[in-house]
């Protein structure tokens, strides 16, 4: 009882602490706020495999991703499940680590009711997608010492971002294991997947309802079976990729990963890919962009959902931020 009473005070006490300083980098978190009380999403549907689109924030209006439907359905049925947020960052030195968000997402944040709000009225669950930012931390080689004390740099980084998903109302968290550049600074411990699948574990236990997904990718997600209990989804490294990794079931693995903007894998062998899905639970998309995409979709639509393909409503959001 006294460890339960400790943890819920070092969660009172870090979210205090980080609601301005990691979810923001600015002062602006009345909206975002007001945006967590009033966020009602639908249960996420019945339709297998789930389709998640990553969102390069940089470029892209994250509402983009709501204007793909079945054909035929009136009201429109949205075609795309998760929308990840693409990217806020992880940086530190060997003795801290911040979760940062650059201009672009810092500005989706704290205008959640008309950029992620839309989304999740249609049922599309959003999540804060995290990659490496060159700083020579990760999410592999967070200090661990002392975790049961909520004193670690792993601890800190997991509070900061299971703060800032409830804080914004998102549905979840995804995990890209790209340029930390992993040796650049001295005094950090040597990276390892059991590090990185602490930090799930630890995320999984602040967010116990919400989405975790990783790219597959980076030499440190050979995750534990308490890790890969953990995640809720996982992609390959794009292309057509039959086998999950070990421990992790079809149920949780996009066996098809496309690339929109490198036109990677081609259309026929995206078919040739998709013609074989049964009981895999997941179609992984990257760059979507503000034009139709619904001919690329087109190419697995019809093999993984049953014949059912895709339309575009026609409507593109510019990068107004």
């Amino acid at each position: 009882m006294k460890t339960l009473n400790r943890i819920f005070l070092v969660i009172v006490a870090m979210a205090a602490s980080f609601v301005v300083a990691s979810c923001s980098n600015d002062n602006t978190v009345n909206e975002a706020q007001d945006a967590s009380q009033g966020i009602t999403t639908r249960a996420v549907g019945t339709k297998t495999p789930k389709f998640t689109a990553y969102i390069e924030t940089n470029d892209i209006n994250p509402l983009n991703a709501g204007e793909y439907y079945f054909t035929g359905t009136n009201p429109h049925e949205e075609v795309i499940d998760h929308v990840i947020l693409f990217a806020s960052n992880i940086r530190g030195t060997a003795s801290s680590v911040q979760l940062y968000h650059n201009p672009n997402q810092t500005y989706i944040l704290n205008n959640i009711n008309t950029l992620v709000k839309p989304l999740q009225n249609k049922g599309i669950k959003v999540l804060l997608g995290l990659l490496g930012d060159h700083t020579g931390v990760g999410f592999a080689n967070l200090t661990n010492e002392n975790i049961a004390a909520g004193d670690s740099l792993l601890n800190d980084f997991a509070y900061q971002v299971a703060n800032c998903v409830t804080t914004y109302g998102l549905d979840g968290v995804d995990f890209d294991d790209e340029y930390a550049e992993y040796g650049k600074i001295s005094g950090t411990p040597t990276p390892s997947t059991n590090n990185f699948g602490l930090l799930i574990q630890k995320v999984r236990e602040l967010l116990p309802d919400k989405l975790i997904t990783a790219f597959d990718y980076g030499g440190y997600t050979g995750f534990n079976q308490t890790t890969m209990n953990a995640i809720s989804y996982m992609w390959p490294n794009f292309g057509c990729s039959s086998n999950p990794p070990s421990g992790l079931p079809k149920s949780k693995w996009a066996k098809l990963s496309l690339h929109y903007t490198s036109g990677w894998p081609s259309c026929d062998d995206i078919g040739v890919c998709a013609s074989n899905y049964n009981g895999y639970g997941a179609v992984m998309s990257f760059n979507l962009r503000n034009y139709d995409c619904s001919g690329t979709m087109n190419c697995f639509a019809p093999y993984v959902w049953g014949g059912r393909t895709v339309s575009y409503t026609g409507t593109s959001y510019p990068k107004n931020y």
